[in-house]
């Protein structure tokens, strides 16, 4: 844990940051990721070289077919950036700037800084007509003022969501005690040399999380838990530990609010892990089956839903962001089953059954799904017929497909470990345990 002085200064910073995203901070919600830098003075020379979008100017080579929305500035701003982010990305250029209320400027060049900061607080305009200020997420320049972006790239690594879930901080027995990287603590050998960037959260935490995957596949770990905004945390056997303390509700998503099920990125505050899995590691738990049962929705053998992965149209509280595609059933069904077998552990459940293609339900009762006997609707695949404890099956409208779930049998998964000796031990050096 932090020293005191330094918990209370992370604390009033998120208070900070609280307050602010309650008034005016403005999540992104564009499909291309940029984060806010600032305002920078332009000249004849432009640092940016091309004008790309124009909503200022009618007559302009480059006019969008929209114009200033000056009565809806707030709503405005993040809409405008979100379409020169687009056309910037586009062009392959990584850094836009917003100028004269209404014009987008890129190009190839990084060189934003070669006239100089603006010095004049009203040279780059945020919510409401005023100032731009340090927490504001969108700002645009006024008249040769350009209000600096830059396009964050997608992760390149394929992340699997978990849960978020307690860490009880108890000494020697923490769910993930192995700490490779923080954002947080400076006074450490793992910190990254970057600060928590509260402004640009809805960009940060997506980009943290994958500097985090990064490391945890470094060290041959297939899950991995970001925790307190900034920290990175890991075990040796982090697949089946991170949830030994528990689910917890303590995380936020990208945009400040509490973390839902189909988040896709989510930070545990403190004494919680938000914990995720690289997509491509084999699954930590065993599957068996048991076997294709009859099933009646109206009065069900397994009650207890798990996951629904028909889509949000089902309504379901299950329903958890993934949605399974049947004509993929060789490569994704085996990844829905093991969604289904964890949650299903979670639950405490030794047996869980796949319903209807796509939904998974369990009971307390582990032998509950006997209730109406065996059935020999069962599919593997759209349309193929499942033979008997056949494996990656799935029930149909009037049956469910049960299976067993158990530890696979390894008392440390490791995924393509790379590090030396010497960088593990770096490694070891910083494990936490508070």
């Amino acid at each position: 844990m932090l020293p005191n002085s330094a918990t209370l200064f992370v604390g009033l910073v998120v208070l900070c940051c609280q307050v602010f995203v309650d008034s005016k901070w403005t999540c992104s919600d564009c499909a291309v990721q940029y984060r806010a830098i600032g305002c920078y003075q332009d000249h004849f020379k432009r640092p940016l070289p091309f004008e790309i979008l124009n909503e200022r100017d009618v007559t302009s080579k480059v006019y969008g077919g929209r114009r200033i929305d000056w009565n809806n500035w707030n709503s405005y701003m993040p809409q405008f950036a979100c379409r020169c982010a687009q056309l910037a990305k586009a062009k392959g250029y990584t850094i836009f700037g917003l100028q004269f209320f209404g014009e987008c400027w890129s190009g190839p060049t990084l060189d934003y800084k070669s006239v100089g900061e603006a010095t004049n607080g009203y040279d780059c305009l945020g919510p409401d007509y005023k100032p731009c200020s340090v927490w504001d997420r969108h700002c645009i320049g006024t008249q040769e003022m350009n209000y600096i972006y830059e396009i964050v790239p997608d992760c390149d690594i394929p992340l699997e969501t978990v849960g978020c879930y307690k860490d009880s901080h108890t000494k020697n027995s923490r769910p993930l005690p192995l700490y490779p990287l923080t954002d947080r603590d400076n006074t450490i050998k793992t910190f990254s040399g970057r600060s928590i960037d509260w402004r640009n959260w809805d960009t940060y935490m997506p980009e943290f999380a994958c500097r985090c995957a990064h490391k945890a596949k470094e060290m041959g770990k297939t899950t991995f838990g970001v925790q307190y905004y900034g920290e990175c945390w890991t075990a040796d056997d982090s697949d089946v530990s991170y949830g030994k303390d528990g689910t917890s509700g303590n995380c936020i998503d990208q945009c400040y609010e509490s973390c839902k099920p189909y988040s896709r990125y989510c930070s545990g505050k403190q004494f919680a892990n938000f914990v995720y899995r690289l997509a491509e590691s084999p699954c930590e738990w065993k599957t068996t089956p048991v076997g294709c049962y009859k099933e009646d929705t109206s009065s069900r053998a397994l009650s207890i839903e798990l996951l629904d992965e028909r889509g949000p149209l089902s309504k379901s509280s299950a329903f958890h962001g993934n949605i399974f595609d049947p004509k993929k059933w060789s490569s994704e069904f085996p990844k829905l089953l093991c969604r289904c077998a964890r949650i299903a552990k979670d639950r405490g459940l030794s047996t869980f059954g796949v319903h209807d293609t796509g939904t998974c339900w369990g009971s307390k009762d582990g032998e509950g799904y006997k209730k109406y006997g065996k059935s020999s609707e069962c599919l593997k695949g759209e349309k193929e017929n499942c033979p008997s404890e056949s494996e990656n099956c799935a029930g149909g409208k009037k049956s469910i497909f049960v299976y067993k779930v158990s530890e696979n049998g390894k008392k440390k998964r490791s995924f393509n470990p790379k590090l030396t000796k010497k960088s593990f031990d770096d490694v070891l050096d910083d494990v936490v345990n508070a």
